[in-house]
């Protein structure tokens, strides 16, 4: 030996631009016009109007959202859980005038639909089952709510997230009482099965003061826990990757292990080179008839938020 220590080269695994090109591909010929849009928002630098054009397309008279823009649910009409992807799609974007107006006519609407018995929104009204929908998002007249709505979180906590951060146009709504209640509601939980739920409370986690968020840190960690799913033999399957809950590197990330953030990195890379376009994890039997285009859409959304999670981890060849 010469004395001098080897030390050990890590290569970090990127997605190649001949990879993106395919995608970016994809998505032009097979997905609606927002996810284009957002796609050369996100990696072609083009300008906010672009998206805005399209993302108005699902934004109702009345302010909230509907019109399709969660695929699984077909209703033209406005519902809260609509509204918190249209207004979960504004929050990435730059704070220009248009995307403030879009915003506070959001902000109208939720405050106009706020149930002062459930501390929050319903996901969906009854209309809903007028229209092509997939079986979790029907309305049981019995139960008078979805199968979601079992959840107070999800949507309410991540409406509450957007609504905190734009409360200036709030006129009727007491925002810090809802996130009092909020913090109440997730310190007072033991057991989570929705982690889908965990996924709103993380992203009014993200919108908060450092003082606020120091309330729910341990139990969202705790909530994390009980719904991330570690077994990386099933990761393909509709669980629970750590990637759904830290999106950036920056972000608090709940005691998830760093060695499963980056296999998660691995897998997404995987998934995008051999396959171009990142496949919903549950059954394509739910879509018939007037919900076959559901299916290709989701193909559009997942693959978009894919690229973007691996570009935010500096994952993707510049």
């Amino acid at each position: 030996m010469n004395g001098k220590i080897k030390k050990e080269v890590l290569t970090i695994k990127k997605l190649k631009q001949k990879d993106i090109s395919l995608a970016k591909q994809y998505i032009a010929e097979n997905s609606r016009l927002l996810e284009k849009r957002l796609f050369d928002y996100h990696f072609k630098d083009s300008n906010t109007q672009s998206v805005l054009f399209a993302l108005k397309l699902y934004q109702n008279k009345d302010g909230g959202f509907g019109q399709g823009i969660e695929p699984d649910f077909r209703l033209p009409d406005s519902s809260p859980m609509a509204t918190s992807i249209g207004l979960r799609i504004l929050d990435e974007l730059k704070e220009i005038e248009q995307v403030k107006e879009m915003k506070k006519k959001a902000a109208i609407y939720l405050e106009s639909t706020y149930n002062k018995k459930r501390t929050g929104w319903y996901s969906v009204s009854d209309i809903v089952n007028e229209y092509p929908h997939t079986p979790w998002w029907n309305f049981d007249q019995k139960e008078k709510r979805t199968v979601i709505d079992k959840n107070w979180g999800n949507p309410t906590a991540e409406l509450i997230a957007y609504l905190y951060k734009n409360r200036k146009y709030l006129k009727k709504l007491d925002i810090d009482y809802l996130v009092d209640y909020a913090v109440s509601y997730i310190n007072d939980k033991n057991k989570f099965n929705s982690k889908n739920e965990v996924f709103c409370f993380i992203k009014l986690y993200n919108s908060l003061s450092e003082r606020e968020q120091e309330k729910i840190k341990d139990s969202l960690s705790e909530a994390v826990a009980q719904v991330i799913e570690y077994d990386e033999n099933k990761w393909q399957d509709y669980v629970g990757l750590p990637l759904h809950f830290v999106k950036r590197p920056k972000n608090y990330k709940f005691k998830i292990k760093e060695e499963k953030i980056q296999a998660n990195l691995d897998l997404y890379l995987k998934l995008i080179k051999e396959n171009t376009v990142i496949k919903p994890p549950w059954e394509k039997d739910f879509y018939k008839d007037g919900l076959k285009i559901a299916y290709e859409e989701w193909k559009g959304v997942l693959t978009l938020d894919t690229l973007k999670v691996l570009n935010n981890f500096n994952r993707v060849e510049r």
